[in-house]
C-alpha cells in the first residue's frame, strides 16, 4: 500500500490557514477581502431591510429594482450600484420612496453603517 502523508493543515485554524495565504500572495489577499467586504454588505443591506420589516420584494418595489436583485445583492453574488444603496439607505430614512433620478441622497438618511 502507498505510504499515507498527513495533511499539513490538518488541525490549523481558519485564521491561521488565511494569514498565511495573505502572507504568501497577495492576490489571495485582496480576493479574500473583496469577497468579505462584499457579504459585510449582503449582511448590512439584509439586516435594514429586516429592521423595516419589509419582504425583498417590497424593498425592491421602494428602491426601483425587482426582487430577484435584491436576493443576489443580499447574497454577495454581485455588486451593486452606487445608486441603489442610495437608494436601500433612502428607504430607511423619512418613509419616502426612492429620489428622482439624479436627486442626491445625504448621509443623514442611511440608518445602518458600513465599515472598511
Amino acid at each position: 500500500m502507498g505510504e499515507h502523508r498527513k495533511n499539513p493543515r490538518l488541525g490549523s485554524s481558519l485564521d491561521d490557514f488565511l494569514a498565511e495565504g495573505k502572507q504568501g500572495d497577495p492576490g489571495f489577499a485582496a480576493v479574500f477581502d473583496e469577497q468579505f467586504d462584499r457579504l459585510e454588505l449582503a449582511r448590512a443591506v439584509r439586516h435594514l431591510r429586516e429592521l423595516l420589516g419589509l419582504s425583498q420584494a417590497e424593498l425592491a418595489e421602494k428602491v426601483g429594482t425587482k426582487q430577484p436583485g435584491i436576493a443576489r445583492l443580499e447574497s454577495g453574488r454581485v455588486v451593486p450600484k452606487l445608486e441603489l444603496l442610495q437608494n436601500i439607505a433612502t428607504a430607511g430614512g423619512d418613509g419616502q420612496d426612492k429620489p428622482e433620478r439624479g436627486q442626491s441622497t445625504t448621509a443623514s438618511t442611511a440608518t445602518v453603517g458600513f465599515s472598511a
